[in-house]
């Protein structure tokens, strides 16, 4: 019995280092931001309203002002890392971010690379076209060019649909794949309901239509696997600001639309 029960030490001695590293580890950003006094948010700097360059050269743009919001909630300065679709997730694993906030679509796929927070917008997938264009469904793009942004989930939901003769042009972000669409290198594109919106107040002669809806998007931030403590204090942070009034208000602001309900996450 005195045998077994020092065996039960000894195995309970080698446990709890490796769980008091792991929670350390949980633990680890949220200390350092703290500890640095600055915090590292990956936004897309060329997807407005999202993220985008003001007149004087700063970022701004929904993701921007949150990112903003949240550096003041945490009484810490603010710097914004640029990324796009493609970056923005292995951004946040190597370190050079603590969280994105670039219109990450909550998917399971994706959650198995980052830990999402709750969600703080909303918005539809959809192809856009001029309105000679005729698809009721993405069968009817075959033969056409689609243009999407590499790495978005509009662009994965297309190629995943392996539609015979679509033909796939991929652009290293949403402005240079929508000013294909409007130089007229491809025939359609893969977007989402925000950036449409936003084409055709800039080109409304173009009268770009929607031809077919992929899906409805609901977004979040995302942090590192693991990272418990911080994704509780960033839920914490939605949950006061959506509370308050302070994220409808910039969504409205930036959206030009209401505010809708998110789904519990």
């Amino acid at each position: 019995m005195t045998m077994r029960f020092g065996n039960w030490l000894r195995s309970l001695a080698a446990v709890i280092p490796l769980v008091l590293a792991g929670a350390a580890a949980n633990a680890q950003t949220l200390d350092a931001v703290l500890k640095r006094g600055k915090v590292l948010v990956g936004v897309n700097t060329a997807s407005p309203p999202f993220g985008t360059t003001n007149a004087e050269m700063q970022p701004d743009g929904y993701d921007v002002e949150i990112a903003r919001m949240l550096a003041k909630e945490l009484g810490v300065q603010l710097e914004i890392v640029p990324v796009n679709n493609e970056n923005r997730i292995p951004s946040l694993l190597t370190g050079k971010a603590d969280v994105i906030a670039s219109t990450l679509q909550i998917t399971p796929e994706r959650a198995k690379s980052v830990l999402f927070t709750a969600p703080y917008g909303m918005h539809e997938s959809m192809v856009i076209g001029p309105p000679e264009l005729k698809a009721a469904q993405l069968s009817d793009l075959a033969g056409k060019r689609v243009g999407v942004a590499r790495g978005s989930a509009y662009a994965n939901l297309i190629a995943q649909a392996n539609i015979p003769g679509l033909q796939l042009v991929q652009f290293a972000d949403d402005s240079a794949n929508l000013n294909a669409l409007v130089a007229g290198q491809v025939d359609a594109a893969g977007t989402v309901s925000y950036l449409a919106s936003e084409l055709n107040k800039r080109y409304p002669d173009k009268k770009f239509e929607r031809k077919l809806t992929l899906t409805s998007n609901v977004y979040a931030m995302g942090v590192r696997r693991g990272d418990f403590d911080f994704q509780r204090w960033v839920n914490t942070f939605l949950f006061v600001n959506i509370l308050n009034g302070a994220i409808p208000k910039a969504y409205e602001k930036w959206m030009g639309d209401a505010w809708k309900p998110l789904p519990a996450f």
